[in-house]
């Protein structure tokens, strides 16, 4: 039989520790939760109270009846879900090659690639305002959509690439020429063997870039000119118009729903999410 480990007075002050720091973190989301649940009169009531009395569930029908969230949180989740999955294929391909194939100028193109995401999108907004003009997709989601399956903003795509090139080149090489030898192509390995491996790195990033393109404010504004045709960040910003700049209480409750899908989509890939941190950790 194992015997039982001595109590540590540091194992007790290390678990308050990270109880008292994983609670000053959520603080903030627990309080915008307190808040949406409020009534006007009692948002701003001192000295604060953080369990609403009682709590007011009509402040988000009043959010979603005040303004057309159908229709924005529809046109979010198609723009989403379509530039993450372009984004994710353009990654995708590119660390792929840049990992596993060998061709002149390699590493000079890879260097100059990670040397972009150093670029800001306000150094580039007005030429990519350009050609979005010229190939005339102002005011359509084409505008929003198309640019990340040819790999999108240049900080993301450059950070997806060298994510997934790291994960693909852990992959043994030794398994990628016995599949040769069985007949297998490079496109054939990279489908049935590395995307299956690297479903870890692959989350993750999809997580990040869903959120990237989930809470985007400005390209919405800058290449879209029709009110039926704008995503949620829009109508959070509209939500705090002159008729709600008072209603602190509508605010967090259109803020919880604008941030309810980016909680449930990492909930679902957190299983994945947390094996990609293990593998970053053990890897040597």
């Amino acid at each position: 039989m194992k015997e039982r480990q001595a109590f540590s007075p540091w194992v007790l002050l290390r678990y308050v520790g990270l109880t008292l720091v994983a609670l000053l973190l959520v603080a903030p989301f627990l309080w915008m939760i307190s808040t949406s649940l409020k009534s006007p009169e009692s948002v701003l009531k001192m000295p604060p109270e953080f369990f609403p009395n009682p709590p007011h569930f009509s402040n988000y029908g009043d959010v979603m009846e005040s303004m057309r969230i159908d229709t924005y949180f529809f046109n979010s989740v198609k723009i989403t879900v379509l530039g993450t999955i372009g984004e994710l294929l353009a990654a995708t391909f590119a660390a792929y090659a840049f990992a596993r194939m060998q061709f002149r100028g390699k590493k000079i193109i890879y260097a100059l690639l990670l040397a972009t995401m150093l670029i800001p999108f306000q150094v580039t907004m007005v030429p990519v305002f350009m050609v979005i003009k010229t190939l005339g997709w102002m005011d359509s989601h084409s505008a929003l959509i198309i640019p990340h399956f040819f790999g999108g903003a240049f900080a993301t795509g450059a950070f997806g690439i060298f994510l997934l090139r790291q994960f693909f080149e852990s992959i043994p090489q030794e398994l990628e020429d016995v599949y040769q030898i069985d007949g297998g192509g490079s496109f054939r390995f990279l489908w049935k063997i590395v995307i299956p491996l690297s479903k870890p790195a692959l989350a993750v990033l999809g997580l990040f870039i869903f959120m990237g393109i989930w809470n985007d404010l400005l390209s919405p504004v800058l290449f879209l000119s029709t009110d039926s045709k704008m995503t949620l960040p829009f109508w959070l910003a509209t939500l705090q118009s002159a008729s709600h700049v008072s209603r602190y209480d509508l605010l967090m409750a259109g803020t919880l729903i604008s941030v309810a899908p980016v909680i449930i989509l990492y909930l679902i890939v957190q299983r994945w999410v947390t094996d990609a941190f293990l593998r970053s950790g053990i890897k040597g």
